[in-house]
């Protein structure tokens, strides 16, 4: 405030008051009295000193009180002056966040740097937050890359001023595997390759599928590789720039088989073949298996077998893809034959109360060379015309009482002997009294019919 040269005299006076350095009365700084006045408490100088009036007053003033007629003084005088007003707060009116790399690897430590404007900003706190923790997080103290994906580190400022930077995180691909080394396709037939990538999260999931050569191997997009023609292809699958590889072979495959002897039905003792059909003609590999099952025959070669004993056997065909045939044959044992027709004919005469029958090799040969030519003339006549009991004699076979049963197709003996009970001739040839002897002969024409000869004699 600003302050006149009464009030600095006043103060002077004042001091010299109270050090002693004057003794003399001062005049009053606001006389109540006009300046003429000659009263006796006005105030005077000592002696050698003149009278001063302050100067004229005003005539309504009254002593201690301000004139207002004087332009050069102020007596306003404020003893407590008010403190110096505190500075107004600058507000922060920017901020940015910034970043080394916008892609990173994941397990990166990040360094944000923070700028806030104006330098001078009262308040420059802020925080840092992630956008996407599962890509981008604070641990220990440090921003690290956790996963991939893109996330946000977010500034903010205590009065709200924000800012973003945005960070990529990448995975690297480590390895790549093929679930198979090497795939064998027939032709025309497809399989779809599963290829694992290691880290299973990693960024790049792209998979790129090449053949070696598409005109025995084709390769989709997805992965499918599909057999053109009969050959070998490389498929290789990459990514990230690491790639594994299969080998992939195309085959014509077998799709058919079959077996075919040279007879449906053999005798004891024969020896027996057979041949294979594979197709299609171009099948890869036309390489098979054989085995034969059953008691009846064994094989005797690649495609040869032999006939032992009576009974059937399967003779089974396996491609080397596992496709297969069968083929059942069946071995007649016909001395076994023979022997059971004598049985059972010898079981019906006793059921009659008849004696059992004899045989002798004689008389069974003769029996066999009959079964044998009814075979070519179905009759008690022989093919040359002559009649059934010329070849008693020619087999040296002496006889007072003969007799002769022919029958054909029945496949059993069983079935042979009923079917001549049943009937009135044959039946009496069997039960006949007079006959002590019969020889019995069973032969087989290349069908694998049967025909059946009883000779007897007494």
């Amino acid at each position: 405030m600003k302050r006149c040269s009464h009030l600095v005299v006043a103060i002077i006076l004042s001091i010299m008051l109270i050090v002693g350095l004057t003794a003399c009365q001062l005049p009053t700084l606001f006389p109540t009295a006009s300046p003429t006045s000659t009263s006796a408490d006005t105030p005077t100088r000592a002696s050698g000193a003149t009278s001063e009036s302050p100067g004229p007053a005003s005539p309504s003033a009254s002593a201690g009180e301000e004139s207002p007629d004087d332009p050069d003084h102020d007596y306003n005088i404020d003893p407590d002056p008010e403190p110096e007003p505190e500075p107004e707060p600058i507000e922060v009116q920017s901020v940015a966040v910034q970043v080394g790399s916008d892609e990173v690897a994941r397990g990166t430590t990040i360094e944000p740097i923070v700028t806030i404007l104006p330098e001078d900003a009262t308040d420059k706190t802020y925080s840092l937050k992630s956008s996407d923790e599962n890509v981008l997080r604070l641990e220990n103290g440090d921003w690290t890359a956790v996963g991939a994906g893109t996330a946000e580190i977010v500034a903010m400022t205590t009065n709200g001023q924000t800012a973003t930077v945005e960070i990529t995180v990448v995975v690297p691909v480590d390895n790549v595997t093929l679930g198979v080394r090497e795939v064998t396709l027939n032709r025309g037939e497809s399989l779809a390759l599963t290829l694992a990538i290691d880290p299973y999260d990693a960024s790049d999931q792209s998979i790129i599928f090449t053949s070696s050569n598409d005109n025995v191997v084709r390769v989709s997009e997805d992965g499918t590789i599909q057999g053109v023609s009969v050959g070998t292809a490389v498929v290789e699958a990459t990514v990230d720039g690491l790639s594994d590889t299969c080998t992939v072979t195309v085959i014509v495959p077998v799709t058919g088989i079959s077996i075919s002897t040279d007879k449906r039905t053999y005798l004891v003792g024969d020896q027996g073949s057979f041949t294979v059909q594979i197709s299609p003609q171009d099948a890869t590999d036309r390489t098979y298996t054989v085995s034969i099952t059953g008691s009846a025959a064994s094989q005797t070669g690649q495609n040869a077998f032999s006939c032992d004993t009576g009974g059937e056997s399967t003779i089974t065909i396996t491609a080397a893809n596992g496709v297969t045939a069968r083929q059942t044959i069946n071995v007649v044992d016909l001395v076994a034959l023979a022997e059971e027709v004598l049985r059972l004919t010898n079981v019906e005469r006793a059921n009659a109360g008849l004696p059992a029958l004899g045989t002798t090799p004689a008389l069974t040969q003769t029996a066999v060379v009959r079964a044998n030519e009814t075979i070519r003339s179905f009759s008690h006549t022989r093919p040359d015309g002559r009649t059934c009991f010329t070849a008693y004699d020619e087999n040296g076979v002496s006889y007072r009482w003969a007799g002769e049963n022919i029958a054909m197709g029945q496949r059993t003996p069983t079935e042979v002997v009923r079917a001549w009970m049943n009937s009135p001739g044959h039946r009496e040839n069997i039960l006949r009294s007079d006959f002590g002897h019969l020889g019995v002969g069973v032969a087989m024409d290349s069908n694998g019919r049967l025909y059946w000869s009883q000779n007897f004699t007494d």
